[in-house]
C-alpha cells in the first residue's frame, strides 16, 4: 500500500482541533486503498528536521500541502526544503491560497509540480493514481502544472453534488488525543441547573455560501449538502465516543437553505437526539424556523452585522438590512437563544460616521446580544473580491505581490500579530482612527457581554509574552481599567441571562 503525506505548515501555535480539510482528503484516500498520514508541523520544532525525517521514510513520497494565506511564507520555506532534501518527492499544493493563485505560485516557486486547484479529494486520489499507475496527468480536471516550460491550467473540475461521498472523520481512525481534541469549549450556555460550560464537536452538513459579501472567501456557485441521515449518524457515533451532547455546526451558513436545515431540525427531534447545539446563520431567516431549531435544541446562534450604516453593507453586498438584525436578536432573545454578533472596521467606503452608527447599534440592542467580540479589521485575502477593490482602489501598492516577503507594520492594538502577513483594507480611515473605535467598540462588549469564562480567556491571551512585549504603561492602565469593568459586567450579566433556558 503507497503511503500519501497531507502536510500543514508550520505556525508557533500549536493546532489543537484536526485539520479537517486535510481529513477529508484523507479519508477519502484511504477509502480508495491508499494509506495516508497526515503530519502537523506545528507540533514539530520550526527547523522541521523532524518533518523531513518523516517525510525520507518514504523513497519518492508524494505529499500534499495546504496553507491559509496568514502562514502562507512558512508554506514556501516548507515546500523549499522538501525539494531541497527530498528532491525525489512530488510536490502537490492545494486550498484556497493556491486555488487562486495557482498560476503565481508555479512561476514563483519552481519547486512545486501541480497545483490542485478547488476541492482536493477526487482530484489527490487521481493524481495518485497517476503516480502510482503510470497514468498521463493531462486529462486530471482541477490541476495546474508545468510541461516543456510551459503553465498547463487543465478544464475546471465540476463540484461533487453528492458529499456523502466525502467524510472526516471514522470512529477507528480517531485524531492523536495527545494532539488534538475532537471536542471543544462553546461557552457558557444555558440558566438555571442547565448553566455551565458547554463542550461540543464539530460536524459539517454543507459546503459553500451563496452570499457574495466582499471580503469573504467562501462564495460557491452552488451550496451542497449531506444527506440529514448522514449527518446525523455521524452525531450518534461522536455522542457514543465523547459522551457530550454538545454539537458545533461548521457551515458558513447552516440556514442558507431553509428546506435543508428544516428537515435537519425535524430529524434530530424525530430521533430524540437531545442535543444542544450552535450554528451560524444570516439574520433574514423566517422566524418560524428559528422557533423550529429551538425546539430542535438550539443554545446559541453566530450571525455578522459586519456594519450598522446602511451605505457599507451595501457597499459590501452584505445583502441585510438593521430591521432584519434587530428583528433577529429581539426574537431570538425571547426564544433563549444567545446570539454572538461580530462586525468589522475600515471596510470599503466606509468613514467615521458609519463605524459610529455600528457602535450605537450594538450598544442599542446589547440587552439581547449575549456577546460581541472585538471589533475586527478588514483583511484583504487573495480569493476575496475585496482584493480586486483594493487593487482598483489603490488601498493596495502596484507592486503587491503574494510571493514577495511582506509585513503589514500595523500597529497590534488593531490586529492580532499572527496576521501580521495580511494586508489590512485601510482607505478612508487611519491606523490611529481604527484603535479609537476599537477602544470605544470594546468597552461596549466589556461592559455589556463580558461572562466569566471571558475574563479567563482574556487574562490568558494577555499573559502571552508575545502580546504583553507590545503594551506600554498606558496600555496597562487601560487594561485594568478593562478587568475592573468585565468584573461589574460579569455580575450584571448574571442577572440578564437568568431566563435563559
Amino acid at each position: 500500500m503507497h503511503r500519501i503525506y497531507l502536510v500543514s505548515p508550520y505556525t508557533h501555535v500549536k493546532s489543537v482541533s484536526p485539520h479537517y480539510s486535510l481529513e477529508y482528503i484523507k479519508f477519502y484516500l484511504m477509502d480508495h486503498g491508499y494509506d495516508a498520514e497526515i503530519i502537523d508541523c506545528s507540533h514539530y520544532g520550526p527547523g522541521l528536521e523532524g518533518v523531513i525525517a518523516k517525510l525520507m521514510e518514504d523513497e519518492k513520497p508524494v505529499i500534499g500541502i495546504t496553507a491559509y494565506t496568514r502562514e502562507r511564507f512558512a508554506a514556501y520555506d516548507l515546500i523549499r526544503r522538501i525539494r531541497n532534501d527530498i528532491p525525489d518527492s512530488l510536490i502537490v499544493v492545494g486550498g484556497r491560497h493556491f486555488t487562486y493563485l495557482a498560476d503565481e505560485a508555479l512561476k514563483n516557486l519552481p519547486e512545486i509540480d501541480i497545483v490542485v486547484r478547488g476541492e482536493g479529494e477526487i482530484t489527490f486520489k487521481e493524481i495518485c493514481d497517476s503516480v502510482y499507475n503510470k497514468i498521463s496527468i493531462n486529462k486530471i480536471s482541477g490541476i495546474s502544472f508545468r510541461k516543456e516550460g510551459a503553465i498547463i491550467h487543465n478544464p475546471e473540475r465540476p463540484l461533487e453534488h453528492n458529499l456523502d461521498l466525502f467524510r472526516c472523520f471514522d470512529k477507528d481512525h480517531l485524531p492523536d488525543p495527545r494532539k488534538y481534541s475532537i471536542t471543544a469549549k462553546l461557552s457558557k450556555i444555558g440558566g438555571g441547573k442547565r448553566q455551565g460550560v458547554m463542550r461540543g464537536f464539530i460536524v459539517f452538513t454543507s459546503r459553500g455560501c451563496p452570499s457574495r459579501c466582499a471580503f469573504c472567501s467562501l462564495t460557491v456557485a452552488k451550496v451542497r449538502f449531506r444527506s440529514i441521515d448522514n449527518v446525523l449518524n455521524e452525531i450518534e457515533e461522536k455522542i457514543k465516543i465523547t459522551g457530550v451532547r454538545g454539537v458545533i455546526f461548521k457551515d458558513p451558513s447552516l440556514t442558507a437553505v431553509k428546506k435543508h436545515v428544516k428537515e435537519l431540525c425535524e430529524k434530530i427531534i424525530e430521533r430524540d437526539l437531545n442535543i444542544r447545539w450552535v450554528c451560524y446563520s444570516r439574520v433574514d431567516i423566517d422566524l418560524e424556523l428559528l422557533t423550529l431549531m429551538k425546539k430542535a435544541g438550539l443554545a446559541g446562534v453566530e450571525t455578522a452585522l459586519e456594519s450598522g450604516s446602511p451605505r457599507v453593507l451595501k457597499a459590501v453586498k452584505k445583502r441585510i438590512d438593521i430591521d432584519q438584525f434587530q428583528r433577529f436578536c429581539i426574537e431570538a432573545y425571547n426564544m433563549g437563544i444567545q446570539v454572538y454578533v461580530f462586525c468589522m472596521v475600515s471596510l470599503p467606503d466606509e468613514k467615521l460616521e458609519d463605524v459610529d452608527m455600528t457602535i450605537s447599534l450594538i450598544k442599542k440592542l446589547s440587552k439581547y446580544i449575549y456577546s460581541a467580540p472585538a471589533l475586527q479589521a478588514t483583511r484583504i485575502l487573495p480569493d476575496a473580491a475585496l482584493y480586486n477593490i483594493a487593487k482598483e482602489r489603490k488601498v493596495l501598492p502596484d507592486d503587491f505581490d503574494w510571493f514577495k516577503p511582506y509585513t503589514s507594520g500595523t500597529d497590534p492594538k488593531i490586529a492580532n500579530p499572527d496576521y501580521s502577513t495580511i494586508p489590512l483594507y485601510l482607505e478612508h480611515l487611519s491606523q490611529a482612527d481604527i484603535i479609537e473605535k476599537v477602544h470605544e467598540f470594546d468597552m461596549i462588549a466589556k461592559s455589556n457581554f463580558t461572562q466569566f469564562y471571558s475574563i479567563k480567556r482574556a487574562l490568558v491571551s494577555n499573559l502571552r509574552l508575545q502580546n504583553m512585549k507590545y503594551l506600554t504603561l498606558r496600555d496597562l492602565r487601560r487594561k485594568a481599567g478593562k478587568a475592573f469593568i468585565m468584573l461589574i459586567s460579569v455580575y450584571r450579566n448574571r442577572v440578564k441571562f437568568k431566563n435563559y433556558q
